[in-house]
């Protein structure tokens, strides 16, 4: 394993997922990239003065967000880079794992009934389906996810991702294959 993509998006299960990415990165020892998808640019010819101070702020708030997220261990961490993609969530973040050469990504989801998700849909939801990449959902709930504190030595990496992943209550993740 070499690269781990975060998805945050200011949620406190954004940030749980971000802390469990952070750390796992740091155990393995592979490089992170935090990530936050703003939705694509909505206005017109006639409306792009007006709406060019609001995108930057967007991406002002992002680039904040995500330097945050990436200082909010308190410790120096694994080597971390930040993005702001603009689309739809689920597709941005495919093509980002794609683009960037990603091993796993990974996202939190909110609790959701199956109404709610069904209507609203769920990014994790549609990332588990569309990623072409391992793709680890970090649950929103009262428990703390926990890492191991030593890889054993020889574990392979998806050794390594499994027996951390048993670790977190309610975890879900693909298993896509190139």
């Amino acid at each position: 394993m070499r690269r781990v993509l975060v998805a945050v998006d200011g949620t406190e299960v954004a940030r749980e997922a971000a802390r469990v990415g952070l750390e796992l990165a740091e155990r393995m020892g592979v490089r992170v990239t935090l990530v936050h998808v703003l939705p694509p640019t909505v206005g017109g010819e006639n409306e792009l003065g007006d709406f060019a101070a609001f995108e930057r702020a967007c991406e002002e708030y992002a680039r904040e967000l995500l330097n945050e997220v990436r200082q909010g261990t308190g410790r120096l961490g694994p080597p971390t880079d930040t993005a702001v993609l603009h689309g739809e969530p689920a597709l941005a973040l495919s093509r980002e794992a794609e683009a960037e050469d990603v091993d796993l990504v990974i996202v939190g989801t909110r609790a959701r009934g199956t109404l709610v998700r069904t209507l609203l849909g769920s990014v994790a939801d549609e990332l588990l389906h569309r990623c072409p990449k391992p793709v680890m959902v970090v649950p929103e709930g009262p428990r703390r996810a926990r890492l191991p504190t030593e890889a054993r030595e020889g574990e392979q990496d998806d050794e390594a991702i499994a027996s951390s992943s048993a670790l977190y209550p309610g975890m879900a993740m693909n298993r896509h294959r190139e």
